[in-house]
């Protein structure tokens, strides 16, 4: 295979230009150069903007190059008819020719990020070397930092927090960098107050979902009692249940009801962090049995991500704990 067709373009995955003497390998689809080791690093292509487009890559010219450059009104020039389009499009809007063609599509961490106490702010001034830079006039905690897929939290990258998280990894990935660079272990979750047994088992914390289902269900057994005594749809649950009136029970009803809400606020500021925990110890677990990179990642989104079943089945266990207990009810007062 001729290489020297490569000499000057650069490795979408590394972004190094390729030079004379590289091992150079291409995707069979769409005929994207890599370096080799960039390529087993990646596991596939990463160019799906020409997979989609069905376009296959081609070097670019120094003269194809300087004509799909920014016009001066901002505006990208199509290098085959030369009309001007938003630097927004994909396709020439005259005569569909794609106007990056080589470009790989965003990916999330891919490209630098700065965060500021734990927020996302624009890239300003740094050091470039430690991906730490100080923020003038701001008496930070940590600065600014400069965080990039390679970047560490805790020993591990954010590369392999992002791949076991899978769903909405930005939002756990600027929790996680709270809590290990401010020594914190607070982060409010809204979903996590709601259903905090459900949430935890729909992100696969199957331990904690399954405590949670318990001690939900143990702080809702008097509530569960009062509410089976009251008419629903002409039919009661609870036929017979003089100790609703009894001042104990009230006194226990009130009791464990200040824990069933003490329990979601729990969860609701804590459950980020038992998350961070959580994939922090199955990364380290999956990385020690499987050396290879690309083995391990591939373990970590089978392993991570969420679970809709799980959901299911926490529902449904709700639900048989409840009929379960109406029909003890019935049986211990007939």
């Amino acid at each position: 295979m001729e290489t020297n067709k490569f000499y000057g373009s650069h490795c979408i995955s590394c972004g190094e230009i390729f030079a004379d003497g590289d091992d150079i390998v291409v995707c069979p689809e769409c005929g994207t150069p890599y370096h080799r080791e960039c390529y087993l690093k990646e596991g596939s292509c990463i160019n799906t903007l020409l997979h989609k487009s069905g376009h296959s890559w081609a070097p670019i010219t120094e003269e194809e190059s300087e004509a799909a450059s920014a016009s001066e009104s901002g505006k990208v020039r199509c290098m085959r008819c030369g009309e001007e389009n938003d630097p927004e499009t994909l396709m020439c809007v005259k005569c569909g020719l794609p106007l990056h063609q080589n470009e790989p599509p965003e990916r999330p961490f891919n490209d630098d990020y700065k965060t500021y106490q734990g927020r996302s702010v624009p890239q300003g001034s740094g050091d470039g070397q430690h991906g730490y830079s100080s923020a003038q006039g701001d008496a930070a905690p940590y600065g600014t930092v400069i965080l990039d897929k390679n970047s560490e939290i805790d020993g591990i990258t954010i590369e392999d927090y992002a791949c076991y998280i899978s769903s909405n990894p930005k939002y756990f990935i600027m929790n996680f960098f709270r809590f290990f660079k401010l020594k914190t272990k607070v982060s409010f979750n809204f979903c996590a107050v709601i259903f905090p047994e459900v949430y935890m088992l729909y992100r696969k914390m199957y331990r904690w979902g399954i405590l949670m289902l318990l001690l939900t269900f143990a702080f809702s057994v008097p509530s569960y009692l009062y509410l089976g005594t009251q008419d629903f749809m002409g039919h009661t649950f609870i036929k017979s249940a003089a100790f609703i009136d009894n001042s104990t029970f009230n006194i226990i009803y009130r009791a464990t009801d200040y824990g069933f809400w003490g329990l979601r606020l729990f969860c609701g500021f804590s459950a980020n962090y038992l998350y961070y925990k959580d994939v922090r110890r199955n990364i380290l677990r999956i990385k020690q049995e499987n050396p290879d990179d690309i083995q391990a990642r591939q373990i970590m989104s089978l392993t991570g991500g969420v679970s809709w079943p799980a959901v299911i089945v926490g529902f449904t266990a709700m639900f048989g704990l409840f009929t379960a207990l109406m029909m003890i009810m019935n049986n211990v007062l007939a």
